[in-house]
Parts: structure tokens; sequence; C-alpha cells
């Protein structure tokens, strides 16, 4: 039997927290304790810091799984300076090197982020834009029926100012870590995903047949997944 586990789910910059709710409701079905904090959308002088101190005042467990989606990779180990943890998860998920922001990991590797996903750019923004742009990127592997609820998890947080900011450490914690690379992801580079998964955290990557929110297009595999964490 799957011992108990605390999840810190954390939602991405296109997203708010009740992207999670599917597997929130899985997890919690199966004995864990989950909790999904909600990250500020409007402050445009936060830093990475501020939203991995966010994530770190949920963070009720000192083995607590951070499980980050999304652009919110880059705040992830960052968590455990602030707050002790048990695991980190990146969940096609940025992973910012140490010493570096993400714009120029970007220029490095330009295949880093899918071309259609960055010549969206600020459209992002326009509520007219906003569902073709979801579709496309978001929820394209997701059954058409669920996709009005899911356009109501639709926030964006602005990471033009973040994508600017050096990732302030050193070097990655030496927690245990878990990289999962979706395979159909148009936004984060599968490719881009397999090779900063071994480069930077020296680990494989576990991959999901999804496209960029697994935990909506396969909440059950996804919550599987993360139980797996456990092992």
């Amino acid at each position: 039997m799957t011992r108990a586990a605390s999840y810190v789910l954390v939602h991405g910059s296109g997203q708010n927290a009740s992207c999670w709710s599917a597997v929130r409701s899985l997890l919690e079905e199966r004995g864990h304790e989950v909790v999904c904090p909600e990250l500020e959308k409007k402050a445009a002088d936060a830093t990475l810091e501020d939203h991995a101190r966010t994530i770190a005042q949920h963070v009720t467990r000192d083995d607590a799984i951070i499980v980050a989606h999304s652009f919110s990779g880059a705040f992830l180990p960052l968590v455990s300076d602030i707050r002790a943890c048990g695991a980190l998860v990146y969940f096609a998920a940025v992973t910012p090197e140490p010493g570096k922001s993400v714009r120029e990991q970007f220029v490095e590797d330009d295949s880093m982020f899918g071309r259609g996903w960055i010549e969206a750019g600020a459209r992002w923004f326009d509520p007219a834009e906003q569902e073709g742009i979801a579709r496309e990127f978001l929820f394209h592997d997701c059954d058409e029926a669920e996709i009005p609820a899911l356009l109501q998890t639709l926030e964006m947080m602005d990471t033009r100012p973040l994508v600017t900011l050096p990732c302030p450490l050193a070097k990655m914690p030496g927690l245990p870590t878990t990289s999962i690379v979706a395979t159909r992801d148009r936004t984060i580079s599968p490719a881009w995903g397999r090779r900063v998964t071994r480069e930077l955290l020296g680990i494989e990557p576990i991959e999901i047949d999804a496209g960029h929110c697994p935990q909506n297009s396969r909440p059950v595999e996804t919550a599987d997944l993360l139980e797996s964490v456990l092992g």
C-alpha cells in the first residue's frame, strides 16, 4: 500500500490553481494531503524568490513533494532554500540553470520553446485570442467536452520581467528530483526537456504521452506518476 504523502501542486504561468482540481481529487481519494497554492499574477516587480516564498508558505511537512508545472519550474529549486521539503518534481516544466536567466537559456538554445508558442507572445493577454491559443498549445489533446471547463482555469501571469532574472543558485538542490516530460508538448520542447533533465539534473526523464497540460488531459496517469515518486 502506498504511504500517505504531502503534495504541493504549483500551477504554471497560463493557469490558476484550479488546473490541478482533478489530480488533487484523485490524490486525496488515495489518502494523500494536497495543497495547490495560488501564485500572484499581477505583481510586475515580483522576483523568482518571491514566488518561491509563496510556494514555501504552503509546505506543511519536511517530506513534502513539490510539483511545478510549466514556468513555475523556474521557482522550484529555490523553494528548498526557504523551507525544508522532501522531493522536487519538474512537470512539463522549465528547468532553470544556476546563474542564468530563462531568456539566456533560450538564447543559447532556441528549441527550448515551441516556435508557435513564442510567436503567440502578447496575444496571450488579449481576451479575444486566449481561447484559440489555449486550445492550440494547452488543451489540444484534451476531450472536447472538457475544454469549456478547462478554459476557466486560464489566468495569465506576465513572465516577461521574470525571464530576465538569473537563477540565484550556485548549484541545484541535492534533493530527490524527478523530471516528467510531456511527449506532445507544443509549449516546452520535449527534446529540450530531455536534454536539460540529463545535463542539469543528472537524471533520466520520465515521459508521459500528453500535451503541455497532462494534469488536464491525463489526470489519472498524472496522479499515478506523482505517486510513483514515493517509490
